[in-house]
């Protein structure tokens, strides 16, 4: 497994190189860097860890920001089916608040807001398999 320190000098390498994307698989880790976006993302059995999968506000006077998909899976927009949604347009989320379940290869993972707002927008139906990177919600910022 990388350490912190690790994933920092390989962000400044692949900053400082020709490349745009890093990619780095091992049994127990995946690392995927990509210059120009705002997150970093690996992923293990057990940990994954995701550095605010926002973009910037689309406009000063709007402050709408978009939640991303940290990695690829199936999107779930509630715990169980059935079960009542973590979020619906208009509820207001801060920046611990579960949006939403992306599944991959069996591994469930909460994904929070990490910003505090209003839910304006979902962008992806339950069940839509998402890519690394993709918009799944817009959120009115305070």
């Amino acid at each position: 497994m990388l350490t912190l320190d690790e994933i920092k000098d390989l962000m400044q390498s692949v900053d400082a190189s020709g490349f745009t994307t890093f990619k780095y698989n091992t049994e127990d880790c995946s690392l995927v860097l990509k210059k120009g976006t705002t997150s970093v993302v690996t992923t293990s059995p057990s940990l994954t860890i995701a550095d605010k999968p926002i973009s910037k506000p689309a406009t000063d006077e709007e402050r709408i920001v978009e939640i991303t998909a940290p990695s690829v899976g199936t999107f779930y927009k509630s715990s169980e089916p059935g079960a009542e949604a973590f979020v619906e347009v208009g509820s207001v989320v801060k920046e611990n608040t579960i949006v939403c379940i992306l599944e991959a290869m069996k591994l469930f993972t909460e994904i929070e807001a990490e910003v505090s707002g209003e839910i304006v927008e979902i962008l992806v139906k339950d069940g839509d398999f998402v890519e690394y990177g993709q918009p799944l919600f817009k959120v009115k910022t305070k």
